[in-house]
């Protein structure tokens, strides 16, 4: 499975200037998108799993996906919709965590080469109103590879102050509910390399496996390399997206990418990994 991990940073790569329509904001935001796609093309990604995936709040919504409304201007739609135009065949997903910067409803997405068959999404903090940034979903996508299926959880945390145990320990909880130990659960999870709440996670067995940092495995003598650019709160750049697979499966690979082409102010984790 080749897996990618990006936070999309919600549309704010580009101002929206005061004479821009969103017609005119999304085909300036494009080429960020198709370096994107051009991306998962190239790697012939498997499953790309996306935070801060935005789709306008006043746009009108045409589709509906697991119950979930689906406007055009929905980032990880238009990325499936570029994908298409490239000759490739994505499926997607996508729900609503909070509103952000305003105008934006923003979520959580996954696209995969494979069909998704199953779907669900849950709130994990402690608020659950669109209204608070520290409102936190994951999403679950349920596809089968080859005979095998496999739950794809996408995940956008909270910081450590602001309830990341109490959220992960949920979404383990979620996983043993579910039942199935083929899973992957990737995203940003606002915590850096080598903290406590670092540890939690990766001494936490779920069905009796520990979870397993696929970019450390892959590059042991750089585990702390930065994904985030830092910001004006965090000012540092850290390395909080992680790509996280049960104890047994096979990394054959794991680079960070977008490093020098920016996309957002993330960069995207990239991996392939073996489900033995």
């Amino acid at each position: 499975m080749k897996i990618l991990t990006l936070n999309l940073h919600t549309y704010q790569e580009l101002s929206w200037e005061k004479e821009d329509t969103l017609c005119s904001f999304l085909k300036k935001y494009r080429p960020i998108q198709e370096t994107i796609a051009n991306f998962i093309t190239e790697k012939n990604v498997d499953f790309a799993f996306f935070q801060e995936a935005g789709q306008y709040i006043h746009d009108e919504a045409d589709m509906e996906l697991f119950g979930v409304l689906i406007k055009k201007s929905n980032y990880v739609r238009i990325l499936s919709d570029i994908l298409f135009e490239q000759g490739r065949n994505y499926y997607f997903t996508w729900d609503v965590s909070h509103f952000g910067f305003g105008v934006w409803e923003e979520g959580l997405g996954i696209l995969s080469k494979y069909p998704i068959v199953e779907f669900e999404s849950r709130y994990v903090s402690r608020k659950d109103d669109l209204n608070t940034f520290y409102s936190r979903k994951i999403i679950r996508a349920r596809v089968y590879v080859g005979n095998n299926i496999t739950d794809l959880y996408c995940a956008h945390f909270n910081w450590k102050e602001a309830g990341f145990v109490e959220e992960f320990l949920k979404l383990v909880n979620w996983i043993k509910e579910v039942g199935n130990d083929s899973f992957v659960i990737a995203g940003d999870f606002n915590i850096p390399y080598g903290s406590e709440e670092y540890l939690l996670v990766i001494n936490t067995k779920i069905f009796g496996r520990r979870l397993i940092d696929a970019w450390v495995v892959a590059n042991p003598e750089k585990p702390a390399q930065p994904t985030f650019r830092g910001d004006i709160l965090s000012k540092e750049s850290e390395r909080i997206d992680y790509i996280f697979i049960p104890e047994g499966w096979e990394v054959k690979d794991s680079e960070i990418v977008f490093d020098k082409e920016r996309v957002s102010d993330h960069m995207g984790v990239f991996c392939e990994v073996l489900n033995k």
